[in-house]
């Protein structure tokens, strides 16, 4: 269920993009592309729902399949941007600080993961209901849960954990321009 509440979010932002482009940079093969995008985008959000579906523990073979479909997935949406500056910059930002907490918990918190699934302010913030709010309702409720979410991680995971979470937390408020 998480996989269609993600994909739907990020095919409406995607399909939501300007097909009739006002800029004459925006040529009929880069709006084409849009579609070829959109499946690169679909492949890779399978690639995490499956990941997800496995408590999160991946090879280093799947880790490094992950992030090239991720680098291709974002490369995609922004050779389409760079042409099509009318393009909504919400699809690639959502992308990105997707790809970046995939990043971040396959290379550092993969451990402590399992351990939040109950965890109400982590959930509020990284879980999955996040992925369908505005940029900023992103940022109210990070900077909102913020304290409640490092002092439950800090439980469940201890403070080498809490440091990491909280290196990543600051990451995400500057990707969302908090």
């Amino acid at each position: 269920m998480k996989y269609f509440a993600v994909l739907y979010y990020f095919l409406s932002l995607a399909y939501g993009a300007p097909l009739n482009s006002t800029s004459p940079e925006c040529s009929v093969e880069k709006i084409e592309k849009i579609g070829d995008c959109v499946k690169d985008l679909v492949s890779t959000v399978e690639k995490i729902s499956k990941w997800v579906d496995k408590e999160y523990k991946f090879d280093d073979g799947e880790k490094k399949e992950f992030r090239d479909k991720c680098n291709e997935t974002q490369k995609c949406f922004v050779s389409v941007k760079s042409s099509c500056p009318d393009f909504p910059e919400e699809v690639t930002n959502e992308l990105d600080v997707m790809c970046s907490r995939f990043n971040f918990i396959i290379d550092k918190f993969a451990e402590c993961v399992p351990k939040l699934e109950e965890m109400k302010c982590v959930n509020e913030v990284f879980g999955p209901k996040s992925l369908k709010k505005t940029s900023n309702e992103k940022c109210k409720d990070l900077k909102e849960h913020k304290k409640c979410a490092i002092e439950e991680v800090e439980t469940a995971c201890g403070e080498k954990f809490k440091e990491i979470f909280v290196e990543n937390f600051n990451v995400e408020l500057n990707m969302h321009k908090c």
